[in-house]
């Protein structure tokens, strides 16, 4: 047994690399990978959430030769790179959908093969590679996010080979190193914007580079080229498609504290502990034994440590954080740090705290042998080794128990989103694709009729205030069927009491007629537009505002497109007609009246472009009488619109507007 027990830590501890043998577990961890990724989708495909729901749509437009369209019009939230690798997949004759189960999960295996290859150029203890190699294959987060339709999978594969070829680059492998990374680095930037991360690492790292200052600046503007190139002409694209780079990005803001606070928690909630915080535990602890052992001997010699991987994976993590983290406090992101935005940096911080182990371990071993033989063959000591061992095997071991016991749950529940059976199985969407209808459908769970009934071309949210119904149905093309679907549980974009309200009022309205009514809904044709009357290309909110809370113009985006930087301007005014401009110019679509507003009406303008390419002014209708509100003095404002009093709820805010509103025109943080 104690024999047995020094060739097994001798084998695991060993610096001497046998190509074949390593190959082999480098092949069956990259498998592993693969599998667990196709494991989870076994069953029902990948989860489906809202962006899977516009990847899929736009592969769906682009595969039918409409262009990049997704179902909100143009695709221009994200960056094309995806959608174009499901439509190419589906040119096998497959459904998007059904390819970008399969896609990731090949993408997740090249992920754990480039990122096992890269590990085993510089870390020379086989334990520790096989440690890393294990921790990519088995880690719950990467495998959450392979499991749905979305773009970080192939992001995090094109990030990992931008670096690796830097890497190679700045360790003297030549030129062709730099036009790989270069290379890849502009995919990373066509699949996620955060790709300019990438750039805004490696600049730094080669302006660093010990070689000629022209040499350098020479090789930053061949990098930058040829990496920004390809993201800079989408961005054009989108500018001239809808009058901005990214789309709209939210506006909501978040505080340094706040974005923290959130990261803390994922990383003690989401299983990032097992796999990237036990190397970087030890790594501190490995540390601290090198200095108490320099301490002792009074020896200055440092560890070797690899440094130029090390800069590598150090730099990518700042620059991502840090883009991350200026991008929600300049109000950038729709939503609040969600664990997705954090995985990307899962594969550098693991590899640099591998790195420093390597280091420490080998220093130990050139300055004490006798410590590493007595782990090999002291039978007490191989105790360390089974800890290190059980670590390791955590997190495998937690997610074949996810597999076995929480599965079943896990697809057939919520978080498989719009890819569920209660909306694969849908009578409603069932009776709409046997009908084989066409044309245009509204819908309050728009996601599900884009994802599941194939045959319509153009889906619409239902708008949540009744109000505004006549106002959606002008969007119906002429000559062009069109349908509205009223799911009776949906997850659509409104509070529960908005779409209780507008099931009640759907069945009287004049322009509806009834098709059927179905287990989970109530299908009705759109009829008599010719009858609508001419709406404006502005309108308020129905109620009347409310001082101090955000009262919001709409624009209507079938009428052109805005101004670029054109400010929306507020008025008020009274029964007799007089209008006084606001003395500040508003920058957004929303404005809050004061005390000086109470009583008086108000309305908005803005300009925009028409379809003629005419620069024209759209002004809405006057607002009702502004209501005084409750002073904020002392007042906790709830951070969901349904815990508010009805006469207090912000005037057409569903619950997602509503939070969207308040952080933006407030500057809260959570």
């Amino acid at each position: 047994m104690r024999l047995a027990g020094h060739r097994a830590m001798t084998f695991l501890f060993s610096t001497d690399r046998n190509e074949t043998l390593d190959r082999v577990l480098l092949a069956v961890a990259a498998i592993l990978g693969a599998g667990l990724v196709f494991l989870r989708q076994a069953s029902y495909g990948p989860a489906m959430g809202w962006d899977s729901v516009n990847y899929v749509a736009t592969a769906r437009n682009l595969l039918a030769g409409e262009g990049f369209l997704d179902m909100l019009g143009p695709f221009v939230t994200w960056p094309p790179l995806y959608p174009m690798m499901l439509a190419g997949g589906g040119l096998s004759g497959l459904d998007p959908w059904a390819i970008a189960g399969p896609l990731n999960a090949v993408i997740s295996g090249l992920t754990v093969l480039v990122a096992g290859w890269w590990m085993r150029r510089h870390v020379q203890t086989r334990f520790l590679w096989l440690w890393g190699c294990l921790s990519v294959a088995l880690a719950l987060p990467l495998a959450e996010i392979a499991s749905e339709a979305m773009s970080e999978p192939a992001f995090i594969l094109f990030v990992t080979l931008a670096l690796t070829q830097i890497d190679a680059h700045l360790d003297g492998r030549g030129r062709a190193s730099l036009f790989w990374a270069a290379a890849f680095s502009a995919l990373a930037c066509l699949t996620r914007y955060m790709g300019v991360s990438v750039i805004l690492a490696v600049v730094p790292a080669l302006l660093a580079a010990r070689i000629a200052p022209g040499e350098r600046v020479k090789r930053v503007a061949v990098y930058t080229l040829i990496a920004a190139s390809p993201l800079a002409l989408w961005m054009l694209r989108n500018y001239l498609a809808v009058g901005s780079t990214t789309g709209d990005r939210g506006k909501v803001f978040y505080s340094f504290g706040f974005i923290v606070g959130e990261a803390l928690r994922i990383a003690v909630n989401d299983w990032w502990l097992v796999g990237l915080t036990a190397p970087v535990l030890l790594a501190l602890v490995m540390a601290a034994g090198h200095g108490f052992h320099r301490l002792r001997s009074r020896k200055r010699d440092a560890p070797d440590v690899v440094w130029v991987p090390l800069r590598v994976c150090a730099g990518f993590a700042l620059a991502y954080l840090g883009l991350l983290v200026v991008s929600m406090m300049s109000g950038g992101t729709w939503s609040g740090l969600a664990w997705r935005f954090l995985v990307p940096v899962y594969i550098p911080l693991l590899f640099a705290a591998l790195l420093l182990m390597d280091a420490a371990l080998r220093y130990a071993r050139k300055q004490a042998p006798w410590g590493v033989r007595g782990i090999a063959l002291g039978g007490r000591r191989l105790s360390l080794a089974a800890i290190l061992l059980l670590a390791l095997s955590l997190q495998g071991v937690w997610l074949v128990a996810l597999h076995g016991r929480e599965m079943p749950r896990w697809t057939g529940g919520a978080k498989q989103a719009y890819a569920e059976p209660r909306w694969r199985d849908s009578e409603s969407i069932g009776h709409i694709r046997e009908a084989a209808l066409t044309g245009s459908i509204w819908s309050n769970a728009r996601p599900v009729t884009a994802l599941h009934a194939g045959s319509l071309r153009r889906h619409y949210a239902l708008p949540c205030e009744p109000d505004h119904l006549l106002f959606a149905w002008s969007d119906a093309v002429d000559g062009e069927e069109a349908y509205v679907l009223h799911f009776n549980d949906p997850w659509g974009e409104c509070s529960q009491w908005e779409d209780e309200a507008l099931g009640s009022h759907l069945p009287q309205d004049p322009f509806l007629e009834p098709v059927a009514e179905l287990a989970d809904g109530k299908l009705y044709r759109l009829i008599q537009r010719e009858s609508l009357e001419s709406r404006p290309a502005m309108f308020l909110s129905s109620g009347p505002p409310v001082e101090g809370e955000p009262f919001v113009a709409r624009f209507k985006k079938s009428y052109g497109r805005r101004v670029a930087g054109e400010p929306w301007r507020w008025e008020r005014g009274d029964d007799a007609g007089g209008w006084t401009s606001l003395p500040i110019p508003s920058p957004t679509y929303a404005y809050s009246p004061t005390a000086a507003d109470v009583g008086h009406r108000l309305r908005a303008s803005v300009y925009y472009t028409d379809h003629l390419g005419d620069r024209v002014k759209a002004t809405t209708k006057p607002s009702k009488p502004v209501q005084a509100g409750l002073s904020e003095a002392g007042l906790i404002f709830p951070a969901n619109v349904d815990d508010l009093p009805h006469n207090r709820r912000p005037n057409g805010f569903d619950n997602l507007d509503f939070a969207f509103q308040w952080h933006g025109l407030r500057g809260g943080g959570g």
